[in-house]
């Protein structure tokens, strides 16, 4: 049996974000029939694929999706689905707060807080290029100004009251949220942080925390300091849910799943958010550059389709494979409950199958509920 100190095992999806809106409506359905606790939306004006390679010769989705960049605005269709699971968490993420201004972002986290009684769940992160300097963005001192962030978001709403806040990034002159919240919470705020910066924000401002790792005692290494400065703020035991984002390519086999995951364009062109030091580990500089973080560095708009083929080609497949979890429902299951060994209480477990392999959408999913009813077995052992 599981202790009865340690909170339950949450286990969410990601939503679909494209239309039509019926199809969202079910695959929500389908998801709350499913079990999961939740379900999240990533906030993208553009993809991670550039529009040259976006062809049917290289990308069968081209066949039906004729641009890659479809995604519809995840906080409106959070407001127009609210009532399809009644009890499933919605949550974001994550949005950054360069797009949306904190101000701005509050009010419409408060507004969700209410179309959905008290269910939504605002995620946030620094932000990636691939959805700023297109728009003429600039984001210097990301972590930075993602704590300016936090911190003003917390203060609206806390009071109804005019506030003032004189930041390096953010300035706000007697602004005002009136609108509270549903219940007697405000609705949760999650940050997706992995650096030393970012896990000690996170342990003084977060309620949950939502890092993309798939490797266990790297996660283990950031949850701990993530609690020491929870403890050192002094924040309550629970203060922070510890999450965890993971996609996962799965399928009959360990050997089948590596060969989906390692062949597919799309996954490759995923990895080049990675950072320099997830290329290091594999001998070989980041093809963007020396010493970059690929979410600040990649923007795919405007590549042509040799540049964009030739960025591709320079990724190892052990860096998609370190970005994904890739085996038959038995190894996802083992290496997902390594990672709630780890401290993680909820996964956000987002099955990437379809997109290397579009052929496999079906199987992958009932492979993935095979790997999902494992999980919840040995973790509640």
């Amino acid at each position: 049996m599981s202790n009865p100190g340690t909170p339950p095992l949450e286990i969410s999806a990601a939503a679909p974000a494209r239309p039509p809106i019926a199809g969202i409506r079910a695959g929500i359905a389908r998801r709350a029939a499913q079990g999961f606790d939740a379900v999240w939306w990533a906030d993208h004006l553009l993809h991670w694929f550039p529009t040259s390679i976006w062809t049917k010769d290289l990308v069968p989705q081209a066949e039906q999706q004729p641009s890659p960049h479809v995604w519809m605005d995840p906080f409106a269709v959070i407001a127009g689905t609210a009532d399809v699971a009644p009890t499933m968490r919605l949550g974001v993420g994550v949005t950054d707060t360069v797009r949306r201004h904190p101000a701005a972002l509050a009010q419409t986290a408060l507004t969700l807080d209410h179309i959905t009684e008290g269910r939504f769940i605002l995620g946030v992160g620094t932000g990636e290029s691939l959805n700023l300097a297109p728009l003429g963005m600039e984001n210097h001192h990301p972590v930075g100004r993602l704590e300016e962030a936090l911190t003003v978001l917390r203060m609206l709403f806390a009071t109804p009251d005019e506030v003032d806040f004189n930041g390096r990034h953010l300035t706000l002159r007697a602004v005002a949220v009136g609108l509270r919240p549903f219940g007697a919470t405000p609705p949760p705020i999650w940050v997706a942080a992995h650096g030393p910066r970012g896990l000690e924000m996170t342990g003084r401002l977060g309620d949950g925390w939502l890092p993309l790792c798939p490797d266990p005692a790297a996660y283990a290494h950031m949850w701990a300091q993530v609690q020491a400065s929870r403890q050192a703020a002094g924040r309550d035991d629970d203060a922070i849910t510890p999450g965890c984002y993971v996609r996962v390519v799965v399928t009959e086999d360990d050997e089948h799943a590596r060969r989906v995951a390692t062949r597919s364009l799309l996954l490759r062109f995923i990895a080049l958010t990675a950072s320099s030091e997830a290329f290091h580990r594999h001998g070989i500089e980041h093809p963007l550059g020396v010493g970059v973080m690929g979410l600040t560095s990649f923007v795919p708009s405007g590549l042509t389709r040799a540049h964009a083929l030739e960025l591709a080609e320079k990724v190892p497949d052990g860096v998609i494979l370190d970005t994904v979890i890739a085996g038959s429902p038995q190894t996802v299951a083992s290496q997902l409950a390594g990672i709630v060994r780890a401290g993680a209480r909820h996964l956000q477990i987002v099955n990437m199958t379809p997109l290397a392999d579009p052929m496999l959408a079906a199987s992958s999913e009932e492979h993935l509920g095979t790997a999902i009813a494992e999980l919840r077995r040995v973790t509640a052992s």
